[in-house]
């Protein structure tokens, strides 16, 4: 296939070597997120080594994340015309790079540096993988491509963590993130084998930026995700806080429950591909209504084991729809600012995430966790009603 052939003119369905391609990203996002969430399970490991408190080793976590924040328009901005193709290249050899720092770092600033090396790395992927689909593949299979790519989140949380974790206690730590570098080599060499010529969709500039922020469905689209994202990861956090001191249950439930909350995310992400290929506002409205109720609920069935757990699949269920569901409204919302749009609407989720931790740390300790779930829920809702009503 030429490098120069746009989506119109390729056959209906992808080749074997364009699904090997959106493979290779894919495993791009797994490493991505393991490596964004492998701190959580090994903090006092790595506070021990590095002779710091585990508070400031909790850099660890926060910082990729608002790094990324301003990473993702910042590197779009200032990539121009480059083939999107050696962008991939050069962040998956950063992500190689971030770990084998980490790995090897002798202290706590040289480790630092190393995650702010990966927050570059989240901002930009995701705002470049998250529209790449339309250039990889023909459009009557950019749907399952989008989900095949996004499934690396949910596969990074049920798979790749827990098996870092594992690592770390037979191994130490610095093996978890050494694991990782040399997975990374892997998966930049199929990326180098597989990626065909990706042109931009356009040159990003203030002016795009600017112009996005004039689009209302675009503007509410951004809004929506800042919230539900927020409601999201204000209860997320202390979800296993809620089931151990409220539903009392037990640590072998709890394990099967936050397995079980991983598995429903990796099937809604299919699901919500599929769904936002036909209907994007719809599947955007009806993911945030199931993800507000499914945690409101949650403090008013709280002592019931079954309901509850009913509730944490539904839970896992629509968000694992939702990054996908809100990437494709914010596509049609606006198409012809479509890489402006996914830096921003990476900006958004992890403004969100960050914001919806700290929020929910606060209200815990001022008010409890039942009261922090029925907010955040909540605000999910309040999301899901503004979708329909305006989106």
């Amino acid at each position: 296939m030429s490098s120069n052939t746009n989506c119109c003119d390729l056959p209906s369905e992808a080749s074997g070597q364009e699904w090997m391609a959106v493979a290779s990203v894919a495993l791009g996002t797994f490493t991505l997120v393991t490596s964004e969430l492998m701190p959580v399970g090994l903090l006092t490991k790595v506070a021990t080594t590095v002779h710091a408190s585990e508070g400031a080793t909790g850099l660890m976590v926060t910082m990729p994340g608002i790094i990324a924040a301003f990473a993702a328009p910042g590197v779009m901005l200032g990539v121009g015309r480059l083939d999107r193709r050696i962008i991939l290249w050069v962040l998956s050899g950063l992500l190689v790079v971030s770990n084998a720092i980490v790995a090897l770092a002798p202290n706590l600033p040289i480790l630092l540096a190393g995650r702010v090396l990966l927050g570059i790395d989240v901002g930009a992927f995701w705002a470049i993988s998250s529209v790449i689909a339309l250039k990889m593949v023909p459009q009557a299979s950019v749907g399952r491509a989008n989900a095949i790519i996004f499934a690396g989140i949910s596969v990074g949380t049920v798979v790749g963590v827990p098996m870092g974790n594992l690592i770390g206690d037979a191994f130490g730590w610095r093996a978890s993130f050494g694991s990782l570098s040399a997975f990374g080599v892997l998966v930049l060499a199929l990326q180098l084998a597989f990626l065909h010529r990706l042109p931009p969709s356009e040159v990003v500039s203030r002016h795009h930026l600017i112009a996005l922020f004039r689009i209302p469905k675009a503007r509410l689209g951004l809004l929506a995700m800042l919230l539900v994202v927020t409601g999201q990861f204000g209860a997320y956090t202390y979800m296993g806080a809620f089931l151990e001191q409220v539903t009392k249950t037990p640590a072998a439930i709890l394990s099967s429950l936050l397995l079980g909350y991983g598995i429903a995310g990796f099937v809604g992400n299919f699901v919500g591909g599929s769904a936002t290929q036909r209907n994007a506002r719809a599947t955007l409205a009806g993911t945030s209504l199931l993800l507000g109720c499914s945690i409101f609920l949650l403090p008013l069935i709280g002592q019931l084991v079954f309901p509850v757990a009913i509730m944490i699949l539904l839970w896992g269920f629509s968000f694992g729809a939702l990054p996908i569901a809100m990437q494709g409204y914010m596509l049609k919302a606006a198409p012809e600012e479509m890489e402006s749009a996914s830096a921003m609407f990476i900006s958004a989720l992890q403004i969100g995430l960050a914001s919806g931790a700290s929020l929910g740390g606060v209200l815990v300790d001022h008010v409890g966790l039942g009261a922090t779930l029925l907010s955040s829920g909540g605000v999910a809702l309040i999301t899901a009603g503004m979708l329909w009503i305006f989106g």
